[in-house]
């Protein structure tokens, strides 16, 4: 016979949960957090600070929460999430449907969007648009056009001499007169005062005019098309200009994913700081990554040199991540709901 003692506690196994089961706080949180400005800021070995950091703090204060937290990069913190070595993770983590599948998130602590950094650009003046137009490409199509108007001319002087003293015979002021008469051509000016009157210098003449037509017109489009496409490199305005720019981001992010989605080349970096450092290098044209994590980074190490486009996009959430099922998803969103708008600042 089974003694009463016995059977009380076999009652009592039976209805009291063991530890970690689901559904069931664990005594000692295990909290993921990884090194993000000026969310989660890494200031020693055990030290943390920023917005993220304080949040928490306040949560664990407020719902009674002992916790430790463990440092890790963003795959190894999503991945802790799934299989059950982290307990929360606390960090600038965007809130996306994918991630939604793996883990659950709380209600959302900040709003914000993708940015694009690029090179500091000081405002241009006169001597710039001087300098832009006055470029080794620009210089070597006026000795193009020197040596062209010179082959005219000195043929045109072939023909003409000996028969019209307006292209004299010696061969200095005959190439000269030529010279002149090519260039004034071209220039559809047409002073008047040299004419062919021989019928292959005529031939010549008809040749030159239109050839310089066609010549002219191509030359102004191209020199016309270089300098729009110089200040448009110069100028970009937002995400619709990313398709000519060499682009950089943060891998595994969400602004990876969305370069991947448009179905933009980009080149991706471990860590922002080497992406910026990119850019200064002339390697990058432009970074695009959270305006919040951007802004902390180029402030802290990038202002004389960087810049940030005034425009966002894609909007991004950013909330505490919770293994899925968590029994603390409720208490916290409780909490966030009550104070959301004390979160952010407008």
């Amino acid at each position: 016979m089974i003694s009463l003692a016995a059977l009380v506690l076999a009652v009592a196994a039976a209805t009291t949960p063991a530890s970690g089961a689901p559904g069931e706080v664990p005594q000692r949180l295990v909290v993921g957090v990884t090194h993000t400005p000026p969310f989660v800021v890494q200031e020693g070995p055990e030290r943390w600070s920023g917005q993220a950091i304080d949040l928490w703090r306040n949560l664990a204060d407020e719902l009674d929460l002992d916790y430790k937290l463990e440092p890790r990069d963003i795959t190894s913190l999503l991945r802790g999430l799934e299989d059950g070595s982290l307990d929360a993770a606390v960090a600038a983590i965007t809130v996306t449907a994918e991630r939604e599948q793996r883990f659950d998130f709380t209600h959302p602590f900040y709003t914000t969007g993708l940015a694009i950094a690029v090179a500091h650009r000081p405002p241009e003046t006169w001597f710039d648009g001087f300098i832009s137009v006055f470029t080794f490409s620009f210089l070597r199509l006026l000795l193009t056009f020197a040596a062209l108007q010179l082959l005219i001319g000195a043929l045109m002087w072939l023909i003409e001499r000996g028969k019209n003293p307006q292209f004299p015979g010696p061969p200095g002021p005959g190439v000269l007169a030529g010279l002149w008469w090519a260039v004034v051509t071209m220039a559809t000016v047409g002073y008047g005062d040299k004419v062919p009157i021989t019928v292959p210098g005529r031939l010549l003449a008809m040749l030159w005019m239109l050839a310089s037509l066609i010549i002219l017109t191509s030359a102004t489009a191209a020199i016309t098309s270089q300098l729009t496409l110089g200040q448009l490199e110069a100028r970009v305005r937002g995400p619709e200009d990313l398709g000519k720019l060499r682009v950089g981001t943060v891998l595994r992010s969400t602004s990876e994913t969305y370069l991947r989605d448009m179905k933009l080349d980009y080149r991706g970096f471990s860590d922002l700081t080497l992406g910026l450092a990119a850019i200064e290098s002339g390697e990058l044209d432009a970074i695009v990554f959270d305006r919040p994590l951007l802004v902390d980074a180029i402030a802290l190490a990038h202002k004389d040199t960087l810049e940030l486009l005034p425009r966002s996009f894609q909007r991004q959430d950013y909330a505490l991540a919770l293994p899925t099922g968590s029994p603390l998803r409720e208490p916290i969103n409780q909490i966030l709901a009550r104070d959301l708008a004390t979160l952010q600042d407008p």
